[in-house]
């Protein structure tokens, strides 16, 4: 059973890509708050730094959504969103006509950045 949802952890880590500015500080919160909250239940007399050691990633991702949220909404949306809204933008500054829809692979390919240098000259 233990070997089996380890297992199921590794695999699920191993395949996960960076989604937002919080993913980092969420998987830090996985791998240090649980364990933690998991050790206060068998130490007896709590010392304070454990508690500090577990409640310091949760704080600190409180933090940083707020801050996000009110700063820079953009770095909690998914790459895949930020990357197309940037080809959209670019595309935009430079008067061209919009993808359609259904033609997705010009929202997902990167501008190329020696044509970018050339039409800036």
């Amino acid at each position: 059973m233990r070997e089996n949802i380890a297992a199921k952890a590794i695999d699920a880590g191993g395949k996960l890509t960076v989604k937002s500015a919080l993913n980092p500080i969420l998987w830090l919160c996985a791998i240090v708050s649980i364990p933690g909250l998991v050790a206060i239940q068998f130490i007896n007399p709590t010392p304070i730094w454990l508690v500090i050691l577990v409640c310091g990633p949760v704080v600190t991702a409180m933090l940083g959504f707020l801050i996000l949220l009110f700063v820079d909404r953009d770095k909690l949306q998914s790459e895949e969103y930020q990357i197309r809204k940037q080809t959209l933008e670019y595309m935009q500054q430079k008067g061209q006509a919009l993808p359609s829809p259904v033609n997705d692979t010009e929202l997902i390919t990167p501008p190329d950045l020696g044509q970018m240098l050339e039409d800036q000259q």
